[in-house]
């Protein structure tokens, strides 16, 4: 059976005093919603991805973190602000 992952970037916004980058929003995954925030420098590092409220993602194996991470940061990547996967 395939699981569906639907990745919401709830704000994306450029902050000029300090020329970087901050999103947030929330993955729903397994009928449950885990929510992250992220920041962005423009330095080359790419977006640093960071789950809110780390104690709902603890019921999540680690391999299935690493991949809901990764969703996400292709979905900011992407510029789009909702994705089904």
């Amino acid at each position: 059976m395939v699981k569906k992952i639907s990745v919401t970037i709830d704000s994306k916004y450029h902050r000029n005093q300090f020329d970087d980058w901050l999103a947030g929003g929330t993955v729903e995954y397994k009928e449950k919603t885990y929510y992250w925030s992220a920041y962005d420098s423009n330095y080359g590092f790419g977006w640093q991805v960071e789950p809110v409220a780390a104690d709902n993602w603890r019921d999540i194996s680690e391999d299935e973190f690493s991949g809901l991470i990764a969703l996400i940061e292709q979905s900011l990547y992407d510029h789009r602000t909702e994705y089904v996967y």
